[in-house]
């Protein structure tokens, strides 16, 4: 059964032709929304002294918010 063939949106498209590739049914998300990225950086409650570990590829939207948190990511 061949596999359904979905339509491409501009964003993907742009992401594809800069070499970058997620896969949604895979988890593979990008995280884009300031309160969403705001709100996951003040539950962890990070302090100045904390080191993070950031898994994953992305666009560094929350990496940049992260260094304003902690001491090093």
């Amino acid at each position: 059964m061949p596999k359904e063939r979905r339509k491409r949106t501009r964003e993907h498209q742009q992401r594809c032709q800069q070499g970058i590739h997620f896969e949604k049914e895979k988890g593979q998300h990008i995280l884009k929304n300031p309160l969403i990225i705001n709100s996951m950086i003040e539950k962890a409650a990070l302090r100045p002294t904390d080191v993070v570990l950031e898994v994953g590829p992305g666009t560094g939207n929350m990496t940049v918010k992260l260094l304003e948190s902690c001491q090093k990511v």
